[in-house]
């Protein structure tokens, strides 16, 4: 893989952290299905077009499990936050 689309994605790491903390910080009923539509609506579609240019390959599309852990994440947090 490039040296450069190794950096893209951990670029895109700390967009979807950041956009999780934010969710974590104003948590509300419903946004983790707000977090889940961003990554679905925003994220996926490039990854999709990376993998389709051949500049991540399969075992690099892992990426997605790391943008599930966040969504999975959030539902803990909040859960706790929404709780209290």
């Amino acid at each position: 893989m490039r040296e450069s689309v190794e950096k893209e994605l951990e670029v895109l790491k700390k967009m979807v952290s950041a956009w999780r903390k934010f969710y974590e910080e104003t948590p509300y009923p419903g946004c983790e299905r707000d977090f889940s539509f961003e990554i679905e609506e925003y994220l996926l579609p490039y990854l999709r077009r990376l993998y389709e240019c051949g500049y991540i390959n399969d075992s690099q599309i892992n990426f997605l499990s790391f943008c599930y852990e966040q969504i999975e994440e959030l539902c803990r947090n909040i859960g706790k936050k929404l709780e209290v």
